[in-house]
Protein backbone atom coordinates (compact mmCIF):
# COMPACT_ATOMS: atom_id res chain seq x y z
CA UNK A 1 0.00 0.00 0.00
CA UNK A 2 1.43 3.12 -0.92
CA UNK A 3 2.10 5.95 1.65
CA UNK A 4 -0.24 8.17 0.13
CA UNK A 5 -3.12 5.97 0.18
CA UNK A 6 -2.11 5.23 4.27
CA UNK A 7 -2.27 9.13 4.58
CA UNK A 8 -5.63 9.49 2.94
CA UNK A 9 -6.89 6.84 5.24
CA UNK A 10 -6.24 8.36 8.28
CA UNK A 11 -7.14 12.13 6.88
CA UNK A 12 -10.56 10.39 6.16
CA UNK A 13 -10.78 9.29 9.37
CA UNK A 14 -9.78 12.07 10.79
CA UNK A 15 -11.37 14.95 8.92
CA UNK A 16 -15.39 13.66 8.49
CA UNK A 17 -15.84 17.25 8.98
CA UNK A 18 -18.56 18.84 6.37
CA UNK A 19 -17.22 22.00 6.29
CA UNK A 20 -13.39 20.77 6.03
CA UNK A 21 -14.52 17.70 2.98
CA UNK A 22 -16.59 20.38 1.18
CA UNK A 23 -13.45 22.86 1.00
CA UNK A 24 -11.21 20.44 -0.41
CA UNK A 25 -13.74 18.90 -2.68
CA UNK A 26 -13.87 22.22 -4.56
CA UNK A 27 -10.17 22.37 -4.91
CA UNK A 28 -9.82 18.41 -6.19
CA UNK A 29 -8.51 17.38 -9.62
CA UNK A 30 -11.72 15.63 -11.59
CA UNK A 31 -9.72 12.90 -13.11
CA UNK A 32 -8.10 12.24 -9.31
CA UNK A 33 -11.43 11.74 -7.80
CA UNK A 34 -12.78 9.63 -11.02
CA UNK A 35 -9.70 7.25 -10.20
CA UNK A 36 -10.58 7.52 -6.44
CA UNK A 37 -14.17 6.39 -7.87
CA UNK A 38 -13.12 3.96 -10.31
CA UNK A 39 -10.40 2.13 -7.15
CA UNK A 40 -13.24 2.08 -4.30
CA UNK A 41 -16.53 1.71 -6.26
CA UNK A 42 -17.72 0.01 -2.95
CA UNK A 43 -17.00 2.37 -0.80
CA UNK A 44 -18.86 4.64 -3.52
CA UNK A 45 -21.96 2.72 -3.35
CA UNK A 46 -21.92 2.97 0.34
CA UNK A 47 -21.18 6.29 0.64
CA UNK A 48 -24.24 6.94 -1.89
CA UNK A 49 -26.81 5.35 0.23
CA UNK A 50 -26.27 8.51 2.72
CA UNK A 51 -26.26 11.12 0.56
CA UNK A 52 -28.83 13.26 -0.20
CA UNK A 53 -30.54 13.07 -3.51
CA UNK A 54 -31.49 16.74 -4.02
CA UNK A 55 -27.67 18.06 -2.67
CA UNK A 56 -26.45 15.89 -5.22
CA UNK A 57 -28.58 17.69 -7.97
CA UNK A 58 -27.92 20.83 -6.86
CA UNK A 59 -24.10 20.63 -7.03
CA UNK A 60 -24.61 19.05 -10.76
CA UNK A 61 -26.51 22.03 -11.75
CA UNK A 62 -24.60 24.52 -10.32
CA UNK A 63 -21.27 22.88 -12.08
CA UNK A 64 -22.18 21.08 -14.63
CA UNK A 65 -18.69 21.32 -15.82
CA UNK A 66 -16.89 20.44 -13.18
CA UNK A 67 -18.91 16.99 -12.83
CA UNK A 68 -19.11 16.70 -16.63
CA UNK A 69 -15.30 16.34 -16.17
CA UNK A 70 -15.37 13.97 -13.35
CA UNK A 71 -17.74 11.57 -15.14
CA UNK A 72 -14.99 11.75 -18.53
CA UNK A 73 -13.12 9.61 -16.60
CA UNK A 74 -15.31 7.81 -14.46
CA UNK A 75 -15.27 3.76 -15.78
CA UNK A 76 -18.54 2.80 -16.28
CA UNK A 77 -18.51 -0.33 -14.55
CA UNK A 78 -17.77 1.49 -11.16
CA UNK A 79 -20.82 4.08 -11.63
CA UNK A 80 -23.19 1.06 -12.58
CA UNK A 81 -22.38 -0.71 -9.43
CA UNK A 82 -22.60 2.80 -7.46
CA UNK A 83 -25.85 2.82 -9.08
CA UNK A 84 -27.27 -0.59 -8.55
CA UNK A 85 -26.34 -0.69 -4.92
CA UNK A 86 -28.73 2.53 -4.69
CA UNK A 87 -31.58 2.06 -7.00
CA UNK A 88 -33.98 4.19 -4.89
CA UNK A 89 -32.07 6.97 -5.34
CA UNK A 90 -31.93 7.54 -8.46
CA UNK A 91 -35.70 8.58 -9.02
CA UNK A 92 -35.34 10.80 -6.71
CA UNK A 93 -31.92 12.37 -8.07
CA UNK A 94 -33.88 12.81 -11.54
CA UNK A 95 -37.04 14.44 -9.70
CA UNK A 96 -34.17 17.57 -8.53
CA UNK A 97 -32.02 17.77 -11.28
CA UNK A 98 -32.65 21.02 -13.60
CA UNK A 99 -34.33 19.37 -17.25
CA UNK A 100 -31.30 20.84 -19.48
CA UNK A 101 -28.25 18.97 -17.22
CA UNK A 102 -30.31 15.77 -17.74
CA UNK A 103 -31.44 16.05 -20.76
CA UNK A 104 -27.72 16.79 -21.92
CA UNK A 105 -26.22 13.93 -19.87
CA UNK A 106 -29.11 11.50 -21.34
CA UNK A 107 -28.25 12.77 -25.35
CA UNK A 108 -24.62 12.23 -24.48
CA UNK A 109 -25.39 8.75 -23.17
CA UNK A 110 -27.35 7.32 -25.89
CA UNK A 111 -24.61 9.13 -28.69
CA UNK A 112 -22.43 6.98 -27.07
CA UNK A 113 -24.72 3.80 -27.11
CA UNK A 114 -25.73 4.12 -30.60
CA UNK A 115 -22.02 4.32 -31.49
CA UNK A 116 -20.77 1.51 -29.43
CA UNK A 117 -24.50 -0.46 -30.93
CA UNK A 118 -24.45 0.68 -34.39
CA UNK A 119 -24.16 -1.78 -37.62
CA UNK A 120 -24.35 -0.40 -40.90
CA UNK A 121 -27.07 -2.52 -42.69
CA UNK A 122 -24.53 -3.59 -45.36
CA UNK A 123 -22.83 -5.60 -42.87
CA UNK A 124 -25.51 -7.13 -41.10
CA UNK A 125 -26.34 -10.78 -42.08
CA UNK A 126 -30.01 -9.36 -42.61
CA UNK A 127 -29.17 -6.75 -45.27
CA UNK A 128 -27.30 -9.12 -47.16
CA UNK A 129 -30.43 -11.74 -47.22
CA UNK A 130 -32.69 -8.65 -48.08
CA UNK A 131 -30.29 -7.56 -50.82
CA UNK A 132 -30.12 -11.17 -52.05
CA UNK A 133 -34.03 -11.36 -52.23
CA UNK A 134 -33.74 -7.82 -54.06
CA UNK A 135 -32.07 -8.76 -56.83
CA UNK A 136 -33.80 -12.13 -57.73
CA UNK A 137 -37.57 -10.17 -57.55
CA UNK A 138 -35.46 -7.56 -59.85
CA UNK A 139 -34.04 -10.51 -62.07
CA UNK A 140 -37.40 -12.42 -62.46
CA UNK A 141 -39.05 -9.08 -62.82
Amino acid sequence: MSLMRSIGRLSGRLSSNKELMAGMMEGMDPRAIAEAINENADFMGKVTGFLDPKAIADSMNGTMSFAAEVFRYIDPEAAAEVMNKNQRILPRFVEHIDPNVFTRSTGAVMNKLRFATYRPPQFSPAAEEVEAKEESESEEG
